[in-house]
């Protein structure tokens, strides 16, 4: 399901902005009834959505990037398999994949740590995709 967080935050900003000019001519009101913070938590969720939204913005650039150098890897990968076996496909896999074969060295067949981390197992706790 495709959502646009960008203007899910803007109908949030609205929101938050409306109720600050609704409750506005109440304030004095709001304050002699110990409801004075009601303005501020308008206030604060209003400004809380226009830091966010950058945060989004920078979030799918980020996102579009690692995607597109995905698929980039993908196509070097592929392209480097074809040229390996002289054929159009990895020998004995239907799907492209080396389906975990052993080679006896902790990896398997494609070079890749049995362990799930990836580029010989060096797995510095960074977060998928940062290599």
């Amino acid at each position: 399901m495709q959502i646009n967080e960008a203007k899910v935050i803007w109908i949030g900003i609205g929101l938050w902005a409306a109720a600050f000019v609704i409750l506005l001519p109440f304030r004095s009101t709001l304050i002699s009834d110990g409801h004075g913070w009601w303005l501020y938590t308008c206030l604060a969720g209003a400004g809380l959505g226009m830091l966010g939204l950058p945060m989004v913005g920078r979030r799918k650039a980020v996102m579009h990037r690692e995607t597109e150098h995905g698929r980039q890897i993908e196509h070097e990968e592929g392209g480097a398999a074809r040229e390996r076996n002289g054929k159009g496909r990895d020998s004995g896999s239907s799907s492209g994949r080396d389906n975990g074969r052993d080679n006896g060295s902790g990896q398997d067949a494609g070079g890749r740590d049995k362990g799930g981390r990836g580029r010989g197992g060096r797995d510095k706790g960074r977060g998928r995709g940062r290599r």
